[in-house]
């Protein structure tokens, strides 16, 4: 069964603002395809950037008509662009509203290279789009992947069907984690959000399943051997998320922790946003894995091609152990690895 943590000291919290010296702005570029008519969902970056004191822009990307291997007629170049940079400049103030101006901006060329030029230029910012559901499922379409795989410090994935919380803020927002300092490394994204939608995090690990070597019939050693590592996972798991559950004490949020059985880390977080009714995930791109040639890791990637929420994922660096909620903790008298004292 789940085990479920909640403080109910902390469920009266009051509207609190996002913390001054809470690091610098980000904004939010959102990157439009033309068929994309609905842009209700972007109001949702609309939120994302307000809570981490940035603004939007949206953008949108003119592929030529082929590969390249033909000249572009240059009047019917420029025709089609003023008619995309109307188009998208109407968007931009349709969208914007008293106290935030959207802005448009046009880049010209193939989809991932335009894209990843200029997020290299505004690593500090998010990169965003809009997905969409085909027939047999979720398809990324040629700007999702190059959102997917800009350089940028964030992406934020909204499906098209997602709609504006029915309260007027998010309720509940939904932080994954595995016990590594990558996927600690959303945390501060998450608490800024959840500072200013006044929303609860739900902090949450799925417990690692024992690995009991069978052969036919599992016999009794076994199954004690499973039973014992189990507990002591769930345990551990337990600790960890207290541990970073008072590493946030400071923002005064209301925060609950959340610790799923042992199985498929996917699909039971998966159906633990749904059975949660959570508004929003924060997460890391990587966790334990951290494999550097992929954009997201395996968890991550299958949760955005799943949720039907909009997924901020946070660009996870390969080397945070010493922001681990356990990075300086040390035992005494076990001798070290040269340079990991420091």
């Amino acid at each position: 069964m789940p085990t479920t943590s909640r403080d109910p000291k902390q469920s009266m919290n009051t509207k609190k603002q996002r913390p001054e010296g809470s690091g610098p702005n980000c904004n939010v570029i959102v990157f439009l395809e033309e068929a994309q008519k609905d842009l209700e969902p972007v109001k949702h970056a609309d939120r994302v950037a307000a809570a981490l004191g940035g603004h939007v822009t949206l953008c949108h990307v003119m592929v030529p008509p082929h590969d390249g291997s033909k000249p572009v007629d240059p009047v019917d170049w420029d025709i089609r662009k003023q008619k995309t940079r109307n188009w998208l400049s109407g968007v931009a103030r349709a969208h914007s509203s008293k106290g935030s101006k959207t802005e448009a901006l046009l880049l010209e060329g193939q989809y991932i290279k335009q894209i990843a030029s200029h997020m290299a230029v505004r690593q500090g910012d998010i990169a965003a789009a809009l997905r969409v559901r085909g027939e047999e499922g979720k398809r990324l379409s040629d700007t999702v992947l190059g959102v997917l795989a800009s350089g940028s410090a964030a992406l934020l994935m909204i499906p098209v069907t997602a709609r504006e919380p029915k309260n007027g803020t998010y309720q509940k927002i939904f932080v994954p984690l595995d016990g590594s300092s990558r996927a600690e490394s959303a945390l501060p994204t998450a608490a800024k959000l959840a500072l200013a939608e006044d929303a609860e995090l739900l902090l949450c690990h799925v417990a690692p399943q024992p690995g009991v070597t069978e052969f036919g019939v599992m016999d009794q050693e076994a199954a004690r051997l499973s039973s014992q590592v189990t507990k002591r996972n769930t345990q551990l798991g337990q600790i960890h998320l207290t541990k970073v559950k008072n590493s946030l004490a400071h923002h005064k949020l209301n925060i609950s922790t959340l610790i799923l059985p042992g199985g498929d880390a996917r699909r039971a977080l998966i159906d633990t946003i749904e059975k949660e009714a959570v508004d929003f995930v924060v997460m890391a791109t990587h966790g334990q894995s951290g494999h550097r040639d992929v954009p997201a890791g395996d968890v991550a990637s299958f949760i955005l091609d799943r949720a039907d929420i909009p997924v901020l994922m946070v660009r996870s660096k390969m080397n945070q152990s010493r922001d681990h909620a356990f990075g300086r903790v040390v035992s005494k008298g076990i001798r070290q690895p040269a340079g990991t004292d420091k």
